[in-house]
């Protein structure tokens, strides 16, 4: 597996993470503010950028770079909105259920 195909399933890993974290933080459908979950889901993207910029830096050729910003973007999003919409389901299912 090449540095590129671990960035992409660091990123659909980290969305796994950003979704359960949004979640976990209160951030459902019944709180006025959930849009700030979209925030969190921000910000743990720009530290998989981090982690990945430390990681694999070295082995990435410079014409390769933007790759790193790039790989995985829509899978991190589709995982993370997938993830924090179940938890939100299942949370909310047990207070109602």
């Amino acid at each position: 597996m090449g540095p590129i195909d671990k960035i992409f399933w660091m990123r659909i890993g980290f969305g796994v993470v950003a979704g359960i974290v949004a979640g976990a933080l209160g951030y459902l459908s019944i709180n006025p503010m959930a849009f700030r979950g979209v925030g969190i889901g921000f910000m743990i993207y720009f530290v998989s950028y981090v982690v990945a910029r430390f990681q694999f830096q070295k082995i990435l050729p410079p014409t390769d770079y933007k790759k790193m910003i790039t790989t995985g973007m829509a899978g991190y999003v589709f995982i993370f909105m997938f993830v924090w919409i179940l938890y939100n389901t299942f949370s909310l299912g047990q207070q109602t259920g």
